[in-house]
């Protein structure tokens, strides 16, 4: 069972044994499309917008990384061939946000149908070699 601790933002776990544990998770993050679809069986892109906010109390250097599925005609490149990609965001300061635009490509043999779309935002320390804490969340892309 999860709350949500308004007083200091942060998700609050509760266990079986009835103690609560705190968790380190430093963001929260939105998704949407801009267009809203991809057309399909025709050469075009769309933007995944991945809005990233620092919901804890110290600046945080952030990295977003995102996947599709290996068995469709989707890509972060007009090929379709790099099913994953990450963008270095740089440092967000405490309470603010940043918007991440990411392109996705779809070609003349991408199928109609709705993929799923898994993002990450992660928080480094010092360099983007190691890692603090992460947020993962998951959409669905629409191909008429």
């Amino acid at each position: 069972m999860a709350m949500w601790d308004s007083k200091n933002n942060k998700e609050t776990t509760v266990s079986a044994t009835g103690s609560e544990v705190k968790s380190t998770n430093p963001f929260s993050i939105q998704l949407s499309f801009s267009p809203l679809r991809l057309s399909s069986n025709r050469m075009n892109s769309i933007n995944l917008v991945v809005r990233v906010k620092n919901i804890s109390n110290e600046a945080q250097l952030v990295s977003v990384d995102a996947m599709l599925p290996r068995n469709c005609m989707l890509g972060f490149d007009q090929a379709c061939i790099n099913k994953t990609t990450e963008k270095r965001s740089g440092e967000l300061a405490p309470g603010a946000f940043k918007d991440v635009q990411i392109e996705i490509w779809a070609n003349n043999q991408t199928k109609s149908g709705n993929y799923p779309v898994e993002v990450t935002a992660f928080a480094h320390y010092v360099g983007y070699e190691k890692v603090i804490g992460y947020i993962k969340k998951g959409t669905s892309l629409r191909v008429v």
